[in-house]
């Protein structure tokens, strides 16, 4: 199984999410009042004059990765039905894809913080969006060894 290179790519696209749970800053906003940082756990503030720290709100974006994480494993280790793990490892670019999309409109619509000034890019976004070429070169990985196994099927 480790020799099939979608199965690196998807361990690639594994780690990089699961990075993003130890809590590194996906956006930061500049606003008159301090400065919010967006990371899975949620919006927090920070005062810059005080320096004190604190949690505005929650986020569900915290379980989404984890359950994504996990889908991803299951996708790479259906590896015995190359059907199943080629319609898995589509709606896997796919969500990912969108997930990408809907993070990025709601930071930059300004859903998170209305009173935001300004917007930073994090180190958290650049791990995400990193992502994404890798779940589609594990598609395509799947691909073909789907139409390998389909070609040595017609030649029996």
């Amino acid at each position: 199984m480790i020799q099939r290179i979608q199965t690196v790519y998807f361990i690639i696209v594994m780690l990089l999410l699961s990075a993003l749970l130890s809590g590194v800053e996906i956006f930061g906003f500049t606003a008159n009042k301090g400065y919010f940082a967006y990371s899975v756990y949620g919006v927090q503030f920070a005062k810059t004059a005080q320096g004190k720290v604190e949690n505005i709100q929650g986020s569900v974006l915290f379980y989404f990765v984890i359950l994504f994480v996990l889908f991803i494993y299951y996708a790479m280790m259906s590896y015995k039905n190359l059907k199943k793990q080629f319609r898995l490892a589509r709606l896997v670019f796919w969500i990912y894809a969108a997930g990408l999309i809907a993070i990025l409109v709601t930071a930059s619509l300004g859903v998170l913080v209305p009173s935001a000034v300004g917007i930073q890019l994090g180190i958290g976004y650049y791990m995400a969006v990193v992502g994404l070429p890798f779940t589609y070169f594990a598609l395509k990985g799947v691909q073909k060894d789907k139409e390998i196994l389909e070609s040595l099927d017609r030649l029996r």
